[in-house]
């Protein structure tokens, strides 16, 4: 389970990179939709891949993408939902 986890945060890292998905700068850990498209991202983990950077952090490049999908499904919120609760309070 420990190694699934670190798998998902380094999608979510790869994903952020690539600017897919951008953090907020006030709440760690929340994400909303970046001005990328998600294929800059498998891009960019596949380049990991192929220059070794990420060597064994997936089984495979098909992995990586599928959990750069998921990862980026369940964050690319329009805002980040603190920022805007504690805006509407």
């Amino acid at each position: 389970m420990e190694e699934m986890e670190d798998k998902r945060n380094l999608a979510l890292r790869i994903a952020v990179d690539a600017g897919v998905l951008d953090e907020c700068e006030y709440h760690d850990g929340t994400y909303t939709e970046g001005s990328n498209d998600i294929e800059e991202a498998y891009k960019l983990g596949n380049a990991r891949i192929t220059s070794g950077e990420l060597e064994g952090a997936f089984d495979s490049r098909r992995e990586m993408t599928d959990l750069i999908k998921e990862v980026v499904t369940e964050n690319c919120a329009d805002e980040c939902y603190s920022c805007a609760r504690h805006r509407d309070e």
